[in-house]
């Protein structure tokens, strides 16, 4: 049955739930046969510094901006991350009020070995699927993100625009 205005998108919600809910079940089972890591948070830190870090380490302040969490709640996920010996905290020689991380070696042999893991759970996955219905997929979600970010866009833009009316400028 087609999709229209009027159908129930209930399916939708449900069916991207299940894909949460199943992949993470492959994910932590293809992570079983892994040294222990806190893969996400390593991802996180990883992809922080590649974006806004130097010399392969970025500030812990600069880090809690990025993640938009409060100091307290990245400084207990670093203190994790370095029990496991996967980062190291240092500080900056330049302003010793500021603390410096960064992903030791051991770290990143770990987030690389997770990273593999999981790339492999995919790739299995992927070929389960027959080459047409894997084209069909692609071309299916770039078009679902792409209608994603239209809408988005759309009502960050209505949003914009009521801010300057009246009826909803609470100062007035």
């Amino acid at each position: 049955m087609p999709v229209t205005e009027n159908t129930d998108l209930g399916w939708l919600i449900q069916f991207l739930g299940r894909v949460n809910t199943l992949g993470k079940r492959g994910m932590r089972a293809a992570l079983a046969s892994q040294p222990r890591c806190r893969l996400g948070m390593l991802e996180h830190l990883h992809f922080q510094i590649e974006q806004s870090g130097q010399d392969g380490s970025i500030y812990v302040s600069e880090l809690a901006r990025a993640m938009r969490q409060p100091m307290p709640a990245v400084s207990r996920g670093l203190r994790l991350l370095e029990q496991d010996g996967h980062i190291l905290r240092e500080t900056d020689p330049n302003d010793r009020r500021k603390t410096l991380v960064r992903i030791t070696p051991e770290g990143e042999q770990a987030r690389l070995a997770g990273e593999q893991a999981i790339s492999g759970y995919f790739s299995r996955v992927m070929a389960r699927l027959t080459p047409e219905e894997l084209a069909q997929m692609v071309a299916l979600k770039d078009a679902f993100l792409a209608a994603i970010v239209a809408e988005n866009d759309a009502l960050e833009q209505d949003l914009a625009n009521r801010k300057g009316d009246p009826a909803h400028d609470q100062d007035i």
